[in-house]
């Protein structure tokens, strides 16, 4: 009988011993940074792993900008300022160091939650022609690990040209393109149309509603008609074969 005793209470203690084990790992697990962009897609907030920037919406005299990428923390506050920092991945990555960019070190502050990563940009008369792209990845520093696998990743492209802006209302404005882009700059003053989370939303400086949106797409397609009548078409893509003219609506 003591044998058999033994038998089953020596798999029991084993199993205690591997689950302290494992309580010990988990409240020892190191605090962790990881990226926490976001964008509006209708009624939830989802996130985004890249980004463009466009200088030709800026003053021409604004010849540097930084980027600020949003981080957040995974783990427990502290008194004290936290540093983290990224790397660069070669794919993915058409910048220069020093000619395209700066990437600067993030700092959490003491007892926050949230960050961000700084990464300064130039305006250099090449991406006059092509944009550039960064493709950084966290890393650990003697602070914060970085966090999920799938979260600690971010690309950044940019230019002196136009570029898609991060809120362009495919739906009621079709395929993004820049020729339609610029005309829609032009007429509306607007260069982003970030949307309300509900349709009954109260009116918020900068964010649309859907009618505001489809208010909007109709205006645009009103002033292309007359701008037409005086100056002729504009096409999606000038090099493009057959040419397709700028509409405003759901392809």
């Amino acid at each position: 009988m003591k044998n058999v005793c033994r038998l089953l209470i020596l798999p029991l203690c084993i199993w205690l011993c591997a689950c302290q084990q494992n309580e010990m790992m988990d409240y020892n697990i190191s605090d962790r940074i990881y990226f926490n962009e976001t964008t509006s897609n209708g009624a939830i907030r989802v996130k985004v792993y890249e980004k463009n920037y466009s200088f030709a919406l800026q003053h021409s005299a604004l010849m540097e900008d930084t980027i600020k990428l949003k981080t957040k923390l995974m783990g427990y506050l502290s008194d004290r300022d936290r540093v983290f920092r990224a790397e660069v991945l070669s794919e993915g990555t058409t910048a220069v160091e020093g000619v395209h960019y700066t990437l600067l070190d993030g700092v959490l502050e003491a007892g926050q939650y949230e960050s961000y990563l700084p990464v300064l940009l130039y305006r250099t008369a090449d991406t006059k022609e092509a944009p550039v792209s960064l493709s950084l990845r966290l890393i650990s520093t003697d602070d914060l690990d970085p966090g999920h696998p799938d979260d600690i990743s971010f690309s950044l492209s940019w230019g002196d040209i136009l570029m898609k802006p991060e809120h362009w209302p495919e739906y009621f404005f079709g395929a993004y393109s820049v020729n339609k882009y610029r005309f829609a700059i032009d007429v509306t003053g607007h260069t982003d149309w970030p949307q309300a989370d509900r349709v009954t939303s109260g009116k918020e400086e900068g964010i649309y509603t859907i009618t505001d949106i489809q208010r909007e797409a109709n205006k645009l397609n009103d002033a292309y008609e007359e701008y037409r009548k005086v100056y002729g078409p504009i096409y999606e893509d000038d090099n493009a074969d057959p040419k397709v003219e700028i509409y405003f609506g759901s392809n």
